[in-house]
């Protein structure tokens, strides 16, 4: 048997468990509204904020999803307009859009066949005739205490989403200090006096964090297998700089774009490139051309060696919405502009070697590289082995600070060699005094890192549409 559990009297409960200690009842119109949207089947969600008087004072006391802060164009923007009709009777309308939109008047008297130009009523004529204040104006309780007099106007961008991830709105709940989230489309079609046009123009720039760029970051593609924790690392970095761009305003998983992981294990085939070319790049093609059937619009490459088929995979995946994003390419970029010489390159020969046609670092031949003796690099190659491994991670990082120490005489080293980087990543900042003593100076350049924070910044760019932005 079915079980009803949206009912009136359920949801008031869950209303009374918002009050606050010196709070003994919920406000009429909050319940109101509670009860339109049972009656008229709108799924809704109650929520407390401190006093909100305008939308762009709810932006930073709106709560949503755990967090406090919505972006300004995710409140509903409601005013109150009176003016005559022309045959010289009143007319009373509510016009709705976003909250980083202003109400175009014209555009308004035109869609409702208005007469004469239209004014905001004054807050003390709205409190006397409809029981309401600036701040507390919505379309339900506009209905209910007007008893359907106000029509309500709702400009189109109502209906058009705005994030990806989360396509509510928020607006108060007949009370400065309650909010409700609903489906904007479902609670206009609920209402029996509303139309919809275009009736708002733009009116307030919106916070680097409400643009486009931000809410919906590009998809992204990671192709991993050699081994696999090399993907899950990268992943767990692009989250990690998806945090820290964003700052206060991440809000977690809804903040973050979607990520499509293949983890092939033939990449292993890439340990000896010279001898298994073809093969390996018939396992990269096959990986590439289900990305692009997945409209990745970004695509990493979580392994050094296979970056030598870029140019390759850029033929076959690129396009203008999609981009190969090459992990050598963002680490050289990074070491010029920081004008480092003087550089040891750890990693597989096929990487370490730039004399050898499949490194992808070739472009740093014209610098200071060190040439690396073989059987120091067969060393690095052992502890990148007995990584894939994950046993007794501490002590291999601890040979990995002492070969750097002892065997490699550069200032700065670059750790091209994935199983190095999750290794460094894990133990180097809760070691960070030891280390620096072991270090004797050298700088570890990791580009793992380098290219999670270049994907991040990727995957924000090139979505900003026609919305301004403001600084913080």
């Amino acid at each position: 048997m079915f079980l009803n559990i949206f009912t009136y009297e359920n949801e008031l409960n869950r209303a009374t468990a918002l009050l606050k200690q010196a709070e003994d009842c919920i406000p009429h119109d909050v319940k109101n509204v509670i009860k339109h949207c049972v009656d008229n089947d709108v799924g809704f969600v109650l929520s407390r904020n401190v006093k909100a008087l305008s939308c762009k004072d709810a932006r930073s006391k709106r709560y949503r999803l755990g967090h406090t802060g919505i972006p300004l164009y995710d409140e509903l923007k409601s005013i109150v307009f009176k003016g005559n009709y022309h045959d010289g009777t009143e007319c009373i309308i509510a016009a709705h859009s976003r909250g980083h939109l202003g109400i175009d008047e014209h555009r308004l008297s035109e869609l409702c066949q208005i007469s004469d130009s239209l004014t905001i009523m004054p807050e003390e004529e709205l409190r006397e005739r409809f029981n309401m204040e600036f701040g507390t104006v919505n379309p339900i309780t506009i209905e209910i205490n007007s008893k359907g007099f106000i029509l309500n106007v709702f400009d189109v961008s109502i209906t058009q989403m705005m994030a990806k991830s989360v396509d509510t709105m928020m607006t108060n709940a007949g009370n400065h200090t309650w909010a409700i989230e609903f489906d904007p489309v479902i609670l206009m079609n609920s209402l029996k006096q509303s139309v919809i046009g275009t009736i708002a123009i733009l009116d307030a720039e919106l916070k680097p964090w409400e643009l486009s760029f931000a809410i919906n970051p590009k998809p992204i593609g990671i192709i991993t297998g050699n081994g696999p924790d090399s993907g899950i690392s990268l992943w767990n970095r692009i989250n990690n700089h998806f945090n820290t761009e964003l700052g206060r305003h991440f809000v977690g998983d809804i903040s973050l774009p979607p990520m499509h992981i293949i983890s092939l294990p033939t990449m292993g085939l890439s340990m000896e490139l010279d001898k298994r070319n073809t093969a390996t790049w018939e396992t990269i093609k096959v990986a590439v051309e289900l990305m692009k059937k997945n409209n990745v619009e970004l695509l990493a490459l979580a392994c050094h060696t296979t970056h030598y088929y870029t140019d390759k995979i850029r033929e076959l995946y690129e396009s203008e919405t999609r981009k190969f994003v090459s992990m050598a390419e963002t680490t050289i970029k990074y070491v010029r502009k920081e004008n480092m010489r003087d550089i040891a390159i750890l990693g597989i020969s096929h990487v370490a070697n730039l004399d050898n046609g499949y490194s992808a670092y070739t472009q740093l031949k014209d610098l200071e590289i060190e040439t690396i003796p073989s059987n120091v690099l067969s060393q690095f190659d052992e502890i990148g082995y007995a990584v894939k491994k994950m046993n007794d991670l501490y002590k291999y990082y601890q040979q990995l600070l002492n070969l750097i120490k002892t065997k490699i005489k550069s200032k700065n080293v670059i750790i091209a060699l994935t199983e190095l980087s999750i290794l460094y990543e894990q133990f180097h900042k809760e070691n960070n005094k030891q280390e620096d003593k072991r270090r004797s100076e050298k700088k570890i350049i990791d580009p793992l890192d380098l290219y999670a924070r270049e994907i991040v910044l990727q995957s924000m760019i090139g979505n900003k549409g026609d919305i301004k932005s403001c600084p913080m």
